[in-house]
């Protein structure tokens, strides 16, 4: 008699299927932007290591890498099962690292801002896009001065 396959608890799923990626960064959900001050915002955000914006059903959010003190180097929570509520409410069988994630779109640089703010032809982002744009341009200046002002080093 073939004996049924267990489910796995959020535990198992977690250190097996997913090895605790989800314990390596925080989401913070944000106001949809609609105007001028709320795009530069985000460029601002996304100027920065780490961080990324995306949009999905629930709307537009902040993610931050950051890992939790309390993951362990085997991806295990090192306070399970007396760890955050938080954590306990989340669906493992549904994680993002278990299956597709849907998103409509997620934004991990200044450039690919830009790049949204133009497909879109949003008018409220529209100086945002050209200041991205004109910063790309004089970093790109920058890197060419740069390395015609190396020297060799001399000892």
């Amino acid at each position: 008699m073939i004996q049924p396959v267990p489910e796995k608890d959020q535990f198992t799923i977690c250190i097996e299927d997913c090895r605790g990626r989800c314990c390596r960064y925080i989401t913070v959900p944000v106001a949809t932007p609609t105007c001028h001050d709320d795009w530069d915002e985000i460029r601002w955000w996304l100027a920065h290591e780490g961080v990324s914006v995306s949009k999905d059903e629930d709307g537009w959010s902040l993610q931050v890498e950051a890992r939790c003190s309390n993951l362990r180097a085997d991806n295990a929570c090192a306070i399970y099962p007396h760890h955050m509520e938080t954590c306990k409410e989340y669906e493992a069988e549904t994680c993002e690292y278990t299956g597709p994630i849907d998103e409509e779109f997620h934004l991990r640089t200044e450039s690919d801002l830009a790049d949204y703010l133009e497909r879109r032809k949003l008018k409220r982002g529209r100086q945002v896009m050209k200041a991205i744009r004109k910063a790309e341009r004089q970093r790109q200046r920058n890197q060419r001065k740069a390395l015609v002002q190396l020297k060799p080093l001399t000892l």
